[in-house]
């Protein structure tokens, strides 16, 4: 009943300010009601109708709710909500003393606010609390859910592996590919919690993070972080990443001699295999693996863009902790895997994240073209594939749940 009764209050249209005001309106009458008693009985039947109201709204809109309206508002079934409470419970939580303020309420509550761009006033008056109570809910929330779901964002091994190569190889035809990555840019507020504030602000003064993703076949993300500067370098980004680092001093660990695909931003070796260079000149064999190269590449730009439509907050988002915005992007990510985990997504055809252009990693003036391994393999690869696809050929490779 708790679960409903929530749903049916968030399902209401955006509140204005004259509801704003109604909500507000029970707590201004019961500091009159000591001064005057007549006054007091009028505001106890003003409160029972607007009770009467409320429980009429909640029978009338939580009956009539659909699996997908559901899914629209919150991004996950009522099933995975209630498992995802069943599970935070045990966690401890700063709320849980208040009275009426429950977990059901605190994970709605900071789904609601992952999910949409309402201020954090605007959600604070939907829930009936206060604005700082929904900040630091948020914070919580996220904090818990990255910590006791940790496995649902992981590396590819073993069977795993050997499924997203098989899966790239069958659908886009790139032979070895284990996963690919990508990137875009998350704004946010000045950061408080770093050394030097200013090394996030871009040319246009304005602050933010770069988002690096790593997908498998299906779009689930493996591998993901939002800690580095937005203006930084994406060849820069991933050096300071796990993965990068991996790439670095142990990658047979890593990828057991199989690759990563990344754009012309990356530079080529051959653990991360990026495009050839196109000035107008490449061959039939480089183009059709140039076309393979960014059809795989779509799968991540695809993730990407789905889970920003979905949790719109992370278009905005308003925090200046680089670490409470690391783990708000980890939390969307861990929910985006838990939806995909256990759903029929849907196929789309084409979706792509809109990034901030970058230099070709070969242009930079510490730039290179690719190691001779990279070069090596990224020429053997082309020359094995078969003959050119259609230019249609690419749609539908990957799998993505996207409604809107």
């Amino acid at each position: 009943m708790a679960l409903e009764t929530c749903i049916a209050f968030l399902l209401a249209d955006e509140l204005d300010a004259d509801e704003f005001s109604r909500f507000k309106a029970p707590h201004k009458r019961r500091k009159i009601r000591d001064n005057t008693a007549d006054d007091g009985a009028d505001d106890d039947a003003d409160d029972d109708a607007e009770d009467d109201c409320k429980k009429n709204y909640f029978s009338a809109t939580v009956p009539s709710l659909s699996v997908m309206d559901f899914q629209k508002y919150f991004q996950l079934t009522q099933t995975q909500v209630e498992e995802l409470v069943r599970l935070l419970s045990p966690c401890e939580w700063a709320t849980s003393k208040l009275e009426g303020w429950t977990v059901m309420h605190a994970v709605l509550a900071s789904l609601w606010t992952l999910s949409t761009l309402e201020s954090p006033s605007s959600v604070a008056a939907r829930f009936h609390t206060s604005e700082s109570l929904i900040c630091h809910q948020l914070n919580e929330f996220c904090t818990h859910v990255t910590a006791n779901f940790a496995d649902k964002i992981h590396w590819p091994r073993w069977k795993e592996a050997d499924a997203s190569v098989s899966g790239f190889s069958s659908s886009i035809g790139l032979p070895g590919t284990v996963c690919v990555v990508g990137s875009c840019v998350i704004p946010i507020e000045r950061p408080t919690d770093v050394p030097d504030p200013e090394a996030y602000q871009d040319s246009e003064k304005a602050y933010s993070v770069s988002f690096m993703a790593f997908c498998d076949h299906q779009g689930f993300f493996t591998y993901v972080t939002a800690e580095h500067p937005g203006s930084w370098h994406n060849s820069r980004v991933l050096l300071e990443t796990e993965v990068g680092q991996a790439l670095q001093q142990d990658p047979v660990n890593l990828l057991h001699g199989r690759h990563i695909i990344g754009d012309a931003t990356f530079p080529l070796s051959e653990h991360l295999l990026t495009p050839f260079p196109d000035y107008g000149t490449l061959g039939e064999k480089k183009l059709r693996y140039n076309l393979k190269l960014q059809a795989a590449l779509k799968v991540v730009q695809g993730s990407l863009h789905v889970l920003r439509s979905k949790f719109q907050r992370l278009t905005s988002l308003q925090m200046d902790s680089i670490t409470q915005a690391n783990l708000a992007v980890k939390t969307c990510c861990t929910l985006y895997n838990m939806y995909l985990d256990t759903s029929n997504a849907a196929y789309v055809e084409r979706m792509e994240e809109h990034t901030v252009t970058q230099e070709p990693f070969h242009e930079l003036p510490n730039g290179h073209s690719g190691s001779l391994g990279g070069i090596s393999k990224r020429q053997d690869i082309a020359a094995s594939l078969g003959r050119k696809p259609k230019r249609d050929s690419t749609k539908g490779y990957y799998r993505q749940w996207y409604e809107v």
